[in-house]
């Protein structure tokens, strides 16, 4: 998939990322501290502050982000796009 969603907030480390291949998720669980897991939702919980996950999934997978928008006044959601990917 050639989009992720990431929400999290600046202060804590309950980070969620969305749309992660299985294949991504093995690649890069190695940097983080994963949490459960919802295969219906496409969601990974991880225990890390955000701006870390949204580093290493950019370092290690080459995803951008492209869009950054807030939900409320605490919860932060990037949008990230890995050029290459086919639709």
């Amino acid at each position: 998939m050639p989009y992720l969603g990431i929400r999290g907030t600046l202060g804590m480390a309950n980070t969620r990322v969305y749309g992660l291949s299985e294949g991504e998720v093995l690649q890069i669980s190695q940097f983080f501290r994963p949490g459960p897991r919802t295969i219906e939702k496409d969601e990974l919980v991880l225990y890390n502050a955000s701006m870390y996950v949204a580093n290493q999934i950019e370092y290690h997978l080459g995803y951008r982000i492209i869009m950054c928008t807030h939900a409320d006044e605490s919860q932060l959601i990037w949008t990230m796009f890995k050029a290459g990917n086919k639709l």
